[in-house]
C-alpha cells in the first residue's frame, strides 16, 4: 500500500512509507491533524510522486521563527531584495508572525493554523493590542509565510510545502483620491513662488513617486533636450533615508519636460547656484534637486508634510502626496492621452494603468467604436 488515510478522533491522519537506502527496510511515516479526509489525501497526493521518484526527504524540525530568521530572510537579502522590501519583510516577521506562531514547527503548519493567525491579527494585531491589522498587512503576513514554506520545499529544508493549498486573503484596494483640473491648478498657483514649486509641478503633471522625486540629481536632467531620467529613488528604510533603484525595469525611464517645467527647473537651478555661492564651503554639492539651502537632501517625509500644509492653506480637499500621482494619471487619461503613453510616464505596465484607472475612461471604448463605425460604415 503506497499510502492511506485514517481517522483518529476528530481529525484525519495520512500514512505512507519509504525505503531506508542504508538498510533496505520500510520506514513508516505519518502526518495528522487534518480536518477532513480530503485534506489528508491531498497531502498524500503532494508527496507520493517524490516517494516514488526517491526524492522524498522528511521535514526538518525547524520552527517557523528559525525558518524565517535564519534561512528565508537571509536568502531574500542574498537575492538582492530591495532594502525597503527587506525591511517590510523583517518587520512582518518580528511583529506579526513570530509572536504568534514562531514556536510552531514549520512542518506542522496547517491552513487552520494560518486561518487562526489571520483571525488573531484581524482582532488585535498591532502592538498596542487594541486594534487589528489592516487587510493589506494581513495579506502581506500570510504572503511571507507562504513564500517561506515554498522556499523551504525548494531548498530541501522541508519535504513538502504545508501551505501550498492555502490562499492569501484578499485585501480590498484602497479608494484612490485625486484632484480635478481646477483643484490641481489652484494648488500649483498657490505654491508657484514656493522654493519647491518645481517639485509639486513634477508630481502633478508627470506623476512621479515621492522616492523618485527625492532621488533626482542634476545629472539626471537635461534642460536643453527637455528630459529627466529616473535612475534612483530616495526612500525611507527603517525610518532612515536610503538610496535605492526603481522597483522595476519600467520604473527606470525617461520623462519629457515641456517649456513650463523647463522654466521652473531653470529657476530652481539658478536659485541653488545663488545659495551655493552664499554658503561657500558649507555647501554640500552632491547635485540633489530636492535639497535645502546648503545642498543637503530633504527628509522624504518633509515633502509630504509641506504638501499637506500647502493644501490646507489653499483650502483644498485633502489628498495624500501619493495621490498627486493618481491625479496626474487621471487627468492625462481624461484628456485623451493614450494609455501606453500614460503608462510609460508613470513607469507602469499598460495593463496596470488600464486596470487601475479604468473608471476614469469609461467612455473611451465607445468613442473608439464610434470612430471606427464612422470610418467603415459612414
Amino acid at each position: 500500500m503506497r499510502g492511506s488515510t485514517r481517522k483518529r478522533g476528530r481529525t484525519w491522519t495520512a500514512l505512507w512509507s519509504t525505503t531506508d537506502p542504508a538498510s533496505g527496510k520500510r520506514v513508516q511515516h505519518s502526518k495528522g491533524g487534518f480536518r477532513t479526509q480530503r485534506d489528508a489525501q491531498a497531502h498524500l497526493n503532494s508527496l507520493l510522486p517524490r516517494v516514488d521518484a526517491g526524492t522524498y526527504t522528511p521535514d526538518s524540525r525547524v520552527t517557523v521563527e528559525r525558518l524565517l530568521v535564519d534561512h528565508w530572510l537571509p536568502s531574500k537579502k542574498a537575492e538582492g531584495c530591495r532594502p525597503a522590501t527587506l525591511s517590510l519583510y523583517r518587520r512582518t516577521v518580528e511583529q506579526w508572525v513570530v509572536p504568534h506562531v514562531g514556536a510552531v514547527e514549520a512542518r506542522s503548519l496547517t491552513p487552520a493554523t494560518v486561518a487562526a493567525l489571520v483571525e488573531t491579527l484581524s482582532a488585535a494585531g498591532k502592538r498596542d493590542g487594541k486594534s487589528g491589522l489592516s487587510p493589506r498587512s494581513i495579506q502581506i503576513t500570510v504572503g511571507v509565510l507562504k513564500a517561506s514554506t515554498a522556499w523551504a520545499l525548494r531548498s530541501g529544508l522541508l519535504g513538502r510545502d504545508p501551505l501550498a493549498g492555502y490562499r492569501r486573503p484578499r485585501a480590498q484596494s484602497p479608494t484612490m483620491s485625486a484632484w480635478d483640473v481646477s483643484e490641481a491648478r489652484e494648488f500649483l498657483s498657490a505654491v508657484m513662488e514656493d522654493r519647491m514649486a518645481f517639485a509639486y509641478a513634477l508630481l502633478l503633471t508627470r506623476g512621479l513617486r515621492r522616492g523618485e522625486l527625492c532621488g533626482l540629481k542634476w545629472s539626471d536632467v537635461d534642460l536643453d533636450l527637455g528630459v529627466l531620467r529616473i535612475v534612483r529613488t530616495r526612500i525611507l528604510v527603517d525610518g532612515r533615508p536610503a538610496e535605492s533603484l526603481p522597483k522595476t525595469a519600467a520604473g527606470r525611464r525617461t520623462i519629457p519636460l515641456d517649456t513650463h517645467l523647463v522654466t521652473l527647473l531653470r529657476k530652481h537651478r539658478t536659485r541653488q547656484a545663488q545659495e551655493k555661492l552664499a554658503a561657500g564651503e558649507a555647501y554640500s554639492d552632491e547635485g540633489w534637486l530636492v535639497a535645502d539651502e546648503l545642498g543637503n537632501p530633504y527628509y522624504p517625509d518633509t515633502i509630504s508634510e509641506w504638501f499637506d500644509d500647502h493644501s490646507r492653506a489653499a483650502g483644498l480637499r485633502r489628498i495624500r502626496l501619493h495621490d498627486t500621482r493618481h491625479t496626474a494619471a487621471s487627468l492625462m487619461l481624461a484628456e485623451g492621452v493614450p494609455v501606453k503613453v500614460v503608462a510609460d510616464m508613470l513607469g507602469h505596465d499598460p495593463r496596470t494603468t488600464l486596470s487601475t484607472y479604468a473608471h476614469v475612461i469609461p467612455g473611451m471604448g465607445g468613442q473608439a467604436g464610434a470612430a471606427l463605425s464612422a470610418a467603415l460604415l459612414g
